[in-house]
């Protein structure tokens, strides 16, 4: 079993934190696993650059980055999905907290220049 990673793990998020796109995103999750849940890589055993580079990350142009901790510090869990070992959800019970608690972490934005349409 994956286990979440530490407070300093950098978790990376294919595009910007949009509130429209993650309430979509979280919705979808919850009516697939019955939990509201926004899709992130942890760079654990890669950089954020070589994570930039692979699927589905190289899809997106911008990639937002933020510390497992602030995601923990804003009262959200990152759970495995078991997909691939970098693969979590960032978990919450309530969909409109949730997502502004996220929205609210502490984050940078990058340019992806890995980007591929």
């Amino acid at each position: 079993m994956t286990s979440s990673p530490d407070d300093v793990t950098v978790v990376v998020r294919g595009g910007l934190l949009d509130i429209e796109i993650l309430i979509q995103d979280a919705t979808r999750n919850h009516q697939i696993y019955g939990v509201f849940g926004i899709s992130v890589f942890a760079a654990k055993d890669l950089t954020v650059d070589e994570l930039a580079q692979l699927p589905p990350l190289v899809r997106f142009a911008q990639i937002t980055l933020m510390r497992a901790g602030a995601v923990r510090a804003a009262g959200l869990t990152l759970e495995p999905t078991g997909r691939n070992p970098r693969h979590y959800d960032v978990t919450f019970a309530d969909l409109s907290e949730g997502v502004r608690a996220l929205v609210s972490c502490e984050h940078v934005v990058h340019d992806n220049p890995y980007h591929e349409e």
